[in-house]
């Protein structure tokens, strides 16, 4: 093993990626326990979540490492660079994902549950069956993005429940919308590897007008969590008014026809959109 912490923390495991994913999960702990949060199960949920969003990404880039080796953004990586072999990749990742599953069940059995079904959908239903031969692979995949927010929804309540679901579907759409503009603006990589992301397999137009589609959806299901109490509507309007700007930009590309720009430019809006959204699921 050649790679340094810093590398198997940022490449390896993506932890600026995994710690967005977290973020979901701990506001929507917060959220679901309202004025009262039990310190013990909100550290426990935290630390499992995190555990199986990396262990899970660790895998990811183990399997997809033939893909990564082609890809101008993403050939520096640990295993495509020859810094960390595949076995020692996989047994890291399995190390901390059984860390991260164990840690679930001492808080319940839903957010061990959220976090093996996280693990399941990214790894064997994206990665292994569905990203290398289907456009539509991020529709499914994107469930697994969801997961965290509905472990953290179950670790503070016991269960799944509306409110969970209802988070855990708008990071699954959300996810669709930030690969596909991200996918769109390096849509050459995507083509080199042989990825048919939406914007490589049916080209760039087709990929902003899925993530203006998705982008949609993910207000609708942002009014919903609104009307079942769960967002404030300052939360509403905070929400809503940065996907407006992350559509504007994507009509913008539609109607000039640079593609690639525009999208990149939605796709910092929307990320920006998922950190807002659910820190203010706990401003009441």
């Amino acid at each position: 093993m050649k790679v340094s912490f810093k590398e198997l923390m940022l490449d390896f495991f993506k932890i600026k990626q995994s710690l967005l994913l977290l973020w979901t999960g701990v506001f929507a702990f917060l959220a679901g326990s309202g004025p009262g949060v039990d310190v013990l199960a909100f550290t426990l949920t935290t630390l499992s979540i995190l555990l199986t969003v990396i262990g899970t990404t660790g895998f990811n880039m183990v399997l997809d490492a033939d893909i990564d080796a082609k890809m101008f953004r993403t050939s520096k990586r640990p295993v495509p660079a020859g810094k960390l072999s595949k076995a020692e990749g996989a047994l890291l990742s399995l190390a901390v994902l059984l860390a991260g599953l164990a840690l679930a069940l001492m808080v319940n059995m839903w957010v061990f549950v959220a976090g093996l079904l996280g693990f399941l959908i990214d790894i064997l239903l994206y990665t292994y069956l569905l990203k290398r031969r289907s456009p539509w692979s991020t529709i499914f995949g994107g469930f697994a993005g969801g997961m965290p927010a509905l472990g953290g929804w179950a670790g503070a309540t016991g269960s799944f429940g509306v409110p969970g679901a209802l988070l855990m579907l708008l990071v699954a759409l959300w996810s669709n919308v930030h690969i596909w503009t991200l996918a769109t603006y390096y849509v050459e990589d995507y083509r080199r590897a042989g990825v048919p992301m939406l914007p490589a397999a049916k080209g760039e137009r087709a990929g902003v007008l899925g993530s203006l589609v998705a982008l949609l959806l993910v207000a609708v299901i942002a009014v919903v969590t609104w009307a079942v109490g769960v967002l404030s509507p300052i939360g509403l309007v905070a929400s809503l008014a940065l996907l407006a700007v992350a559509g504007f930009y994507l009509v913008k590309g539609l109607r000039s026809g640079e593609y690639g720009r525009w999208a990149y430019k939605a796709f910092k809006f929307v990320n920006m959109f998922m950190a807002v959204f659910f820190l203010l699921l706990v401003v009441k």
